[in-house]
């Protein structure tokens, strides 16, 4: 029995509803939860919290689309959500329904390609629409469900590292309130955070969307009351909250798959931009994910093979300890972890820096490359170079970093400005 979230943009469109009222009949039938929000969300209105709690916690979903499931925003930030969770590991099952006749390739056009390797639940060829059958085929695939999908997985642990830090604060739970307010959660829900058991998880799943300048002011609220160890985790926790989780997401292998000669193309300037995406992607994992920065400029003529030797020399030292050639052996469980190498030259990357990466890749396949682009993206010419690399999007601005690194400075000082001293 479980928690089962469905992503739809029903209202208003007979069919979609009639299909998910059947879905959710048949949940209930079957003992598990649905989970389902019924009102309008308008383009630009904020996330609402029970949402994002479900999104966190739930253990399957099911995704209708629509021709107008395509084109919203709220859809979209929900699969991101859940494809986000089962990158990292969590054993959550995901099921997409095709309705208005849509094909694969709709959905790969409306940008949510990432559930096109998932089976979906269609009408088939030549038959009529029918919800009762498209229902059925969804709870076909519910023998499936795992006992639960929150667990040990890096978003799962994150989120309970939070709400144990916040349970410090639950002694006054008039101060979770006043932070759920600052996170800007509706009245109705502020309730949520007032009960015993479940109201810090319940605040910290707030935090896994909300917006930097919001997070910011919550932890103003509750800072006073806790100890400089706890203000300490939780600011480091927060801070790479700034960066969009779909972006960030870009850095993570495909659910279920290893990395493969995987290159990622960041427009930021500084590596440690680099590494808070990756923070954010892995909701700051403590175990399963290494990363290590390098810079270094070609001095030679040989510009390919310097840079391919500098940066195979810090994968084996930096990783794996190996500073010598008869210490170059990979250990048996190298694909128990996920390793990111990030690379800023302080400038845009060339056609030969792109050859040296394709270099490395060829000497270590499994290696992320993450590339600190400069604010400006590559030409053609560099892309064509590097081959199936991903750029991130959205595009950073040098005003963004700026704002990012301000804001990390003061969540570091947060606890040296409390006791008066401002360093």
């Amino acid at each position: 029995m479980g928690d089962v979230f469905i992503s739809h943009s029903a209202r208003g469109d007979a069919f979609a509803t009639a299909v998910l009222t059947r879905i959710e009949k048949h949940l209930k039938e079957k003992n598990h939860t649905p989970l389902v929000d019924q009102s309008d969300i308008p383009p630009g209105n904020e996330w609402r919290p029970e949402i994002v709690h479900w999104l966190a916690r739930c253990d399957a979903a099911v995704v209708l689309l629509n021709e107008k499931a395509l084109e919203s925003h709220w859809v979209r930030r929900e699969v991101n959500i859940l494809m986000w969770r089962r990158a990292l590991g969590a054993p959550l099952l995901v099921i997409p329904v095709l309705l208005d006749g849509l094909t694969t390739t709709a959905v790969k056009i409306a940008g949510l390609e990432e559930l096109r390797p998932i089976q979906f639940a269609r009408t088939a060829r030549g038959e009529q629409p029918d919800a009762d059958s498209l229902s059925a085929q969804v709870l076909e695939r519910f023998a499936d469900l795992p006992e639960a999908a929150t667990g040990d997985d890096p978003m799962s642990t994150w989120l309970k590292r939070l709400g144990l830090y916040l349970s410090e604060a639950q002694q006054r739970s008039n101060l979770l309130v006043d932070a759920a307010r600052a996170l800007k959660s509706e009245s109705e829900y502020l309730a949520h955070v007032t009960g015993r058991h479940g109201g810090c998880l319940f605040l910290a799943d707030q935090f896994l969307m909300a917006p930097p300048d919001r997070m910011e002011a919550a932890l103003d609220v509750l800072a006073p009351s806790l100890p400089d160890y706890v203000i300490r985790r939780l600011t480091a926790e927060l801070a790479p909250t700034w960066v969009d989780e779909e972006a960030a997401r870009g850095v993570l292998p495909a659910p279920d798959k290893r990395p493969h000669e995987m290159t990622v193309l960041l427009n930021a300037r500084t590596a440690g931009t680099a590494e808070q995406y990756i923070r954010r992607a892995t909701c700051a994992a403590t175990r399963g994910f290494e990363v290590t920065s390098i810079r270094t400029l070609p001095t030679g003529e040989d510009r390919v093979g310097e840079r391919f030797r500098d940066w195979e020399n810090a994968v084996w030292c930096e990783f794996f300890e190996a500073d010598t050639e008869e210490d170059r052996v990979l250990p048996r469980d190298v694909d128990a972890r996920t390793h990111y190498l990030v690379i800023n030259e302080l400038c845009p990357p060339n056609v030969e820096f792109a050859q040296a990466v394709k270099r490395l890749h060829e000497a270590f396949s499994w290696l992320i490359v993450l590339v600190a682009t400069g604010t400006e993206e590559p030409d053609d010419q560099v892309r064509a170079a590097f081959g199936n690399a991903v750029q991130l999007r959205p595009l950073l601005t040098w005003e963004d970093e700026q704002t990012a690194k301000a804001r990390t400075k003061r969540l570091r000082k947060k606890h040296e400005h409390l006791a008066g001293t401002y360093s």
